[in-house]
Order: structure tokens, then sequence, then C-alpha cells
């Protein structure tokens, strides 16, 4: 691309960045790039194969309530990460994706207990995002930079952790752990009894979910979050 071509693709981005709420939140920008580059890095890679693929005697089954654990405490170590001055801050990010030892927060495995048979397609796709984001982190201004972090996800996922509409997410969920949204039993109750009732380590003080969810959701654990993540109880409409 030329100069020009990356200048008009940042001033669109830029506006469909705005179009979404990003800039109304306190460092909104951050966190849309923050979850971008989970997208683009982690996310849309070789572990989503991981998460459709079935368990085996090696690699432990990757089920949603593990990748939400995940995705949302790699957004909050990218998001730390973008704050950092450190040169080549990205590297150390790599590192935290691909250390293969380290228990997931909020699971029981590790990338290689997850990721078995699938490390090596990981490790390849980790390391060549990680490297365009560099070069361009080395061109561009760090704003722009943001911008183009934040790219991989606009139009989309603007409701989940980090992004504008989350907040308003978690306390929709609430009040309807708490029985207060009628209409939204009339038209999902059908569903929600099928998915069964919500774990107790998640009604049992709803104030330490709700803030749980807000700032960390790994905390609440796979299980947990597995069941949020088979019903639309976290989902405005």
């Amino acid at each position: 691309m030329t100069d020009e071509e990356i200048r008009r693709a940042l001033d669109w981005a830029r506006k469909a960045l705005d179009k979404v709420g990003v800039f109304e939140r306190p460092d909104g920008l951050r966190w849309a790039a923050a979850h971008g580059i989970v997208l683009s890095v982690w996310r849309n890679g070789p572990i989503e194969d991981a998460h459709a693929a079935p368990p085996t005697k090696r690699r432990k089954r990757l089920h949603d309530g593990v990748m939400f654990a995940r995705n949302t405490w790699l957004t909050q170590q990218v998001f730390d990460v973008l704050g950092s001055s450190k040169s080549y801050r990205l590297l150390r990010l790599e590192r935290v994706i691909l250390d293969r030892d380290t228990i997931w927060p909020g699971t029981d495995g590790t990338l290689t207990d997850f990721g078995w048979g699938f490390l090596g397609e990981i490790k390849k796709h980790v390391k060549q995002r990680i490297n365009t984001l560099l070069h361009f982190e080395d061109q561009l201004s760090s704003d722009d930079f943001l911008v183009f972090a934040a790219a991989p996800q606009i139009g989309t996922h603007v409701d989940h952790f980090g992004m504008p509409k989350w907040p308003a997410c978690v306390n929709a969920a609430v009040h309807r752990l708490r029985g207060e949204d009628e209409e939204f039993v009339l038209e999902w109750g059908d569903l929600m009894q099928r998915v069964g009732p919500a774990p107790a380590t998640v009604t049992f003080d709803l104030e330490t979910t709700e803030k749980a969810l807000l700032k960390a959701p790994w905390e609440l654990g796979a299980e947990a979050l597995n069941w949020f993540a088979w019903n639309p109880i976290l989902h405005l409409e």
C-alpha cells in the first residue's frame, strides 16, 4: 500500500470506530486496539481449529468457557502492553501468548494442554501477525497505530469485554439474574431453561459477579463462563 492508501484506510477506520462509540469511553481506542490485536494475533487463527476439534488423550477440551476466559485475559494483557512505553513491547506479548507452561487464568490447563496438535501452526501464526504489527508500529504514529490495530474488529464485537457496549451488557445480565427483566424471560425463557440454571458461583454474590464480568471475567472460571457463552443473558438485543 502507498502512504496515501494507508492514510485513506486509517481515516476510514477512525470514522468507523467513532461511529460505534470507541472514542466516547476513557482509553476506548486502546481497548479497541487490544481487542483487534487479540482477534488478529490469537482468536482468528489456528487456535480456532483446536477449539473446534474434539479432545484427545493428550489435548483437553477447549470449550467456549475456556476461550471466554483466555480471550478476555489476553485482551487485558494487550491493553496493558499498549500502555507501556518500552521498546519492542509487542515481543513481550508474543512470549505471553506462546508460553506453553503457564496455567491459563480461569482454567485448568496450559497452551500445551489445550493446543496440542496445533502448536506449530499457532506459533507460526502468532509470530507472523506480531511481525506485521511491529512493522506498522514502526511506520505509524502512536495514535494511528492504535487505529490500525483496532481495525480487525470494526463493525463487530462492540459488545465484548473492553468494548463500548460491554458495561451495558453486564448491567443487563445482572438485572436478568435478579429476575428484573420480564421481557427477557418472555422472549428467552425457553432457551434459558434448556441451558439450565446459572452456576452457584455466579448467583451466590451477584455484586462480585458483576465486578468480575466488568473488570476480569476470567476470575469467574471457565465453567461459569461456559454458561454465559451458551445463553443470551449478556446480549442487549
